[in-house]
C-alpha cells in the first residue's frame, strides 16, 4: 500500500515543482540571457542531450518555454520565454541581488547590472508596494490565505548532488549557492520552515513528514552553508533552535519573488495558499522589484549587464539579460 506524504500547500513549492531543479535553473538563466536553442544551451553547460531535451520539455508542458520552428526544412526549432517564463525575471533577479551581497566580493564583481530608465549601475530591491520600504523577513507575518490547506508533496524529492554541473557557463547571472538551496526540494522545504517560524527539529520533521537522517543532514548543511545557526533552547535543557542567520534572512527576497509568481500562475480558482503582511505600513504585501538608484520597476528591456575586470570599470556590454519581446506568448495572468 503506497502512503502518500502531504504538506502544507504554498506556492513557493508548486513553482519549484517546475524549476526547482539545477539543469532548469539554469536552462532559464541562459534564457534570461537571451539563449534560445539547443545546441546553444548544450555548447554553455556541458549538459548531457538527453537530460536537456527531457528538462525543455518539461518546461514547455508547463508553458514556461514555447517550442517554435525557425527552419522549414530541415526543421529546426528554438525555445522562447512565454509570458509565464518572462514573468520569472524578478525571481532571477532576487537570486543575482543575494549572491552579489553573500558570494561575491563586490569589488571582483564579474557583471554588472546597469538600468537604462536612469542610466546607472544598480542593484536590484525588492519593496513594499504600499508603502515602499525595503521587505524585510522580520518584518513580515503570514496568514493562510483562500487556498490553504495541506496537499499531496511530489512522489520524487530532487536530492542534492555533489557535482556542479556548471560546464562551460560563464558566471553571467546565477551560479552557487541560491540554486543549492532551491535545486534540492529538502533543503527548501527546511528553510522555508524557518522563514514560517519553526525552528526546532520535531517540529520541522512533523511539518515536512521527512526522515530523520535528512532532516538532519539537510540542517547540518545549511549551519555549515551559513543560512542557519544552532542555538541551545532558552526553555529547555538539551534542545537546540535552528534559527536564521542574516545571510538566512536575506534570501527572503527570493521567497518572495517565487511565492509571486506562484500564486499569480499555480493558485487557481481556489486562491493563494498564504498571505504576507508588511508589518511596517500593516497592509497585505504586494512586492516591487525595483532600481536602488531610481525606484523605478525593473522591467526586462530595461536592464542590461556589464562584463568587468576587477578593480576597473565596465569593460563589454552585454545582450540584455531578457529574450526579445517577439519571443513572448500573451498568455493569461
Amino acid at each position: 500500500m503506497t502512503t502518500h506524504r502531504y504538506i502544507r500547500a504554498n506556492s513557493v513549492e508548486r513553482a519549484l515543482n517546475i524549476i526547482g531543479d539545477r539543469w532548469s535553473l539554469l536552462i532559464l538563466r541562459d534564457s534570461f540571457l537571451g539563449v534560445r536553442r539547443f545546441q546553444d544551451w548544450q555548447r554553455r553547460l556541458a549538459i548531457p542531450r538527453q537530460r536537456l531535451a527531457d528538462r525543455l520539455k518539461k518546461l514547455v508542458a508547463h508553458r514556461v518555454l514555447r517550442k517554435v520552428r525557425y527552419v522549414e526544412k530541415p526543421p529546426r526549432y528554438e525555445y522562447r520565454l512565454t509570458a509565464m517564463g518572462r514573468d520569472l525575471y524578478t525571481v532571477a533577479l532576487m537570486i543575482r541581488r543575494w549572491e552579489d551581497r553573500w558570494l561575491t566580493d563586490r569589488r571582483q564583481r564579474w557583471v554588472w547590472l546597469f538600468h537604462s530608465t536612469c542610466g546607472r549601475h544598480m542593484d536590484p530591491r525588492c519593496v513594499c508596494g504600499r508603502c515602499g520600504a525595503e521587505v524585510i523577513a522580520t518584518q513580515t507575518r503570514f496568514e493562510d490565505g483562500p487556498g490553504a490547506g495541506r496537499e499531496r508533496a511530489p512522489g520524487r524529492v530532487q536530492r542534492r548532488s555533489e557535482a556542479s554541473p556548471m560546464g562551460a557557463a560563464n558566471p553571467q547571472f546565477f551560479i552557487e549557492l541560491a540554486t543549492e538551496v532551491l535545486a534540492d526540494r529538502w533543503t527548501y522545504m527546511v528553510i522555508g520552515c524557518a522563514f514560517l517560524g519553526i525552528r526546532r527539529f520535531d517540529a520541522m520533521r512533523r511539518e515536512l513528514a521527512i526522515a530523520t537522517n535528512i532532516l538532519a543532514d539537510r540542517l547540518s548543511r545549511l549551519v555549515d552553508d551559513g543560512l542557519l545557526k544552532r542555538l541551545p533552547a532558552r526553555d529547555r535543557a538539551g534542545v537546540y533552535d535552528y534559527v536564521l542567520t542574516e545571510k538566512g534572512k536575506d534570501f527572503f527576497p527570493v521567497v518572495v519573488a517565487l511565492m509571486t509568481w506562484g500564486d499569480r500562475w499555480l493558485a487557481g480558482d481556489k486562491g493563494p495558499p498564504l498571505i504576507l503582511y508588511h508589518q511596517p505600513c500593516g497592509r497585505r504585501l504586494v512586492p516591487r522589484f525595483v532600481c536602488d538608484r531610481c525606484g523605478g520597476d525593473l522591467r526586462p528591456q530595461e536592464v542590461s549587464y556589464r562584463l568587468v575586470v576587477a578593480h576597473q570599470a565596465p569593460i563589454a556590454a552585454g545582450a540584455g539579460p531578457i529574450a526579445t519581446p517577439d519571443g513572448i506568448e500573451a498568455d493569461r495572468h
